[in-house]
């Protein structure tokens, strides 16, 4: 197939895209359950007519307002967002906010992926709109999205900060408070993001730049930081009381540090693998090297091994009846939904599902190696699922993709076979999530 056509292909899939993200609004799509007028959407906007009632300090520390966020996503929206009147107006001008993700995602592709055909890199930076949570959170107004743009666009500044040009003082000055700035703000959009700053932190304090810099930066995100603590001091928490009482399993306070989930791991390393399955067809090596390497290289034993110890002690002390039937009602990822599907025997789902948990621990292996910088990111992730209750795959979705073309180091190779593969494997999904709900 020449390159004519491929283009041709990849522009007519990206406008499929988009156009089924335009008829996901227009129809009301809930491809994770929690959209619709009824979904999370209804106590959203309890907490907005909380803001239009209150003044900003009372509505803060309201006893009825809930919700895992910081306030800052109803302030933007009471002061500055026109449409905040009307419950359909607000989703639609969510919806539109939405759109600029993939345009940011194509931009840090761009900078990331210099020598690709930018039409494959654009139907790649397309590729967002078939995540289900991305979708239902720009269709109901939910809160995730902002964050993700935040994102996107701190890894944009991390590439035009430190893409080794010489610039002024005065540039660097301006560059890194607002590399700060957004990247603290992910944190205000979304508090499981601060893996964010902290990457910021860790790329600054590595860089060659001056110390004044390193200095102003942390100055930078102190400032910053005060906001939230903050809201950790009125709420003695970093969530709202009213959701620290709703949800009493989560540590969202100091005195609940003794609640970890360490059979969250197993459905963690599921999510994540999903989304990193794919991704192993595009590094440079094909599966049957892949494979070679993984079993010359001596630490995969010891990965192994851990896992092992892992599943005894799953099969010691984890009561996997109980914690699937009478703890959870809602959660664990799509593993535990197809064990479910496919199985009525309790003792099957539970096989399968430690079966699953050591396949999808193959499968970080294979994309991890031996990185450090991509196996601390994954430890971040794992330390979320430990200290969150429920657990669930929108903590995941799209954001592990994201940071395989972003923030991960392992090096990717992009092409039009492995974007379609990429394309048909996340569609195959999105179809499947909206069956099931």
């Amino acid at each position: 197939m020449n390159s004519k056509i491929k283009n041709y292909i990849t522009v007519f899939l990206s406008a499929l895209i988009y156009l089924s993200f335009i008829f996901g609004f227009y129809y009301g799509e809930n491809s994770i359950g929690s959209g619709g007028y009824q979904g999370d959407l209804s106590w959203m906007w309890k907490n907005f007519e909380i803001f239009k009632k209150n003044n900003l300090l009372d509505a803060i520390s309201h006893k009825e307002f809930f919700g895992n966020r910081t306030p800052l996503l109803y302030i933007l929206h009471i002061y500055f967002n026109p449409f905040i009147s009307d419950i359909d107006s607000y989703r639609l001008s969510v919806f539109i906010i939405s759109l600029i993700a993939p345009l940011i995602f194509y931009i840090c592709l761009v900078q990331n992926f210099k020598n690709t055909n930018k039409t494959i890199l654009f139907f790649i930076s397309s590729l967002i709109l078939l995540s289900p949570f991305f979708r239902t959170s720009a269709y109901w107004g939910l809160e995730v999205n902002y964050a993700i743009i935040t994102f996107l666009l701190t890894f944009f500044l991390i590439n035009l900060t430190f893409d080794g040009k010489n610039k002024k003082n005065s540039t660097l000055y301006i560059l890194i408070t607002l590399l700060t700035f957004v990247s603290s703000s992910t944190i205000y959009f979304d508090q499981k993001f601060l893996i964010v700053p902290i990457i910021v932190l860790f790329k600054i304090i590595k860089s060659r730049i001056n110390l004044k810099f390193k200095i102003f930066s942390i100055i930078n995100f102190l400032i910053y930081s005060i906001p939230f603590l903050y809201l950790i001091y009125i709420w003695n928490g970093i969530v709202p009381p009213s959701t620290q009482s709703y949800n009493p399993n989560t540590i969202t306070t100091l005195s609940r540090v003794n609640f970890l989930w360490f059979e969250h791991l197993g459905y963690a390393t599921t999510m994540i693998a999903f989304y990193l399955l794919p991704m192993i067809f595009f590094k440079k090596e094909n599966i049957l090297a892949q494979f070679k390497k993984l079993y010359s290289e001596n630490l995969n034993y010891v990965l192994l091994i851990i896992f092992f110890v892992y599943l005894a002690y799953l099969l010691i002390f984890f009561n996997f009846y109980e914690f699937t039937n009478t703890k959870y009602f809602v959660g664990l990822g799509f593993i535990h939904k197809i064990s479910i599907i496919l199985f009525e025997n309790i003792l099957l789902q539970e096989i399968f599902t430690y079966f699953s948990f050591f396949v999808s621990w193959i499968i970080l292996i294979f994309f991890l190696e031996k990185n450090l910088n991509n196996f601390l990111v994954i430890s971040y992730f794992y330390l979320l699922s430990l200290i969150l209750w429920p657990l669930m795959q929108e903590y995941f979705d799209p954001i592990i993709l994201l940071f395989a073309f972003t923030i991960f180091s392992t090096k990717l190779f992009i092409n039009y076979k492995n974007s379609i593969f990429l394309f048909l494997y996340l569609i195959t999904f999105l179809i499947c999530a909206n069956f099931y709900y």
